[in-house]
């Protein structure tokens, strides 16, 4: 009986050993894995067209498009104000515009506007300038702007081409013609095509200045001291006579003249070598 416990009890430590051993390896085994669901073919996702916002975005962007344009902007100011000042103040060349303060477009009902040039100061322009005009809608008075600009007014100039003396007489030919902006310069110079009649140095020129008028003086066709002829007419009558210049004078040039006969003197103008004429 003894024997058949302990063995029963030998039995049950066995079993109970075993059954533990079991419940680890259950433990240890793989989870179940689920099985992979069949994947049909992607339907490809559909946007959605906003058919019924188009008219509407076309009505917007044609009011954007329809009140840029009757915006007054810098670009569309600057060619209009440059023609206004060219024609006014008779410029020959190319003038430019250029805005040194900042301009606020702003809208002009209809896009029909027109601008009126009140006044430029200096009133001659220089390279930079404060410009006064007025601003019409329908030949109704919008407003009036004094605004500052850089100004350049480009124009072909004699440029000295080599070393000139002074007493040197002159012509465009000793030149080089260039395009550039006058207003840059100090004094005027002179224009392609201005430079006619007999000029000479009044003071030394070096290559590469631009020739201006006060460094020329027309060359006397009469000097002090001259004996020269006389004409006087008046009608059909012409009277010829002998005199003596009692200054020098350049074609066109008024001077004093002596009568070589009588000793009187009076006025009269050059016309030519030595040559004079009495206007009454």
């Amino acid at each position: 009986m003894k024997r058949s416990i302990l063995l029963i009890s030998l039995l049950g430590i066995s079993l109970s050993i075993g059954s533990g051993y079991a419940g680890l390896e259950l433990l240890l085994q793989p989870l179940p894995q689920p099985e992979p669901q069949k994947v049909g073919p992607t339907k490809p996702v559909l946007q959605p067209v906003l058919l019924q916002h188009q008219p509407l975005a076309q009505k917007e962007a044609s009011e954007l498009a329809q009140a840029e344009e009757n915006l007054l902007t810098i670009d569309k100011l600057i060619p209009e104000l440059s023609k206004r000042i060219q024609a006014s103040q008779q410029l020959k060349g190319t003038f430019k515009l250029t805005p040194r303060e900042r301009w606020n477009p702003f809208y002009v009902p209809g896009g029909d506007w027109r601008i009126e040039v009140v006044e430029t100061v200096p009133s001659s322009l220089a390279a930079v300038s404060i410009i006064q005009f007025k601003v019409y809608v329908s030949e109704k008075l919008l407003g009036v702007w004094k605004q500052s600009f850089k100004c350049q007014l480009f124009q072909d100039i004699l440029i000295c081409d080599s070393n000139l003396a002074r007493g040197a007489a002159v012509t465009e030919a000793d030149f080089q013609v260039k395009n550039a902006d006058i207003l840059q310069l100090r004094v005027r110079p002179i224009l392609a095509g201005e430079l006619t009649g007999r000029h000479e140095l009044r003071q030394y020129l070096a290559p590469g200045l631009p020739l201006s008028w006060r460094h020329i003086t027309s060359i006397p066709l009469v000097r002090r001291g001259d004996i020269i002829d006389v004409v006087a007419t008046e009608g059909a009558l012409m009277i010829s006579l002998k005199g003596k210049a009692i200054e020098d004078g350049a074609d066109g040039e008024m001077i004093r003249v002596t009568n070589l006969s009588t000793k009187k003197m009076f006025q009269a103008q050059v016309i030519d070598d030595k040559k004079v004429r009495v206007i009454f």
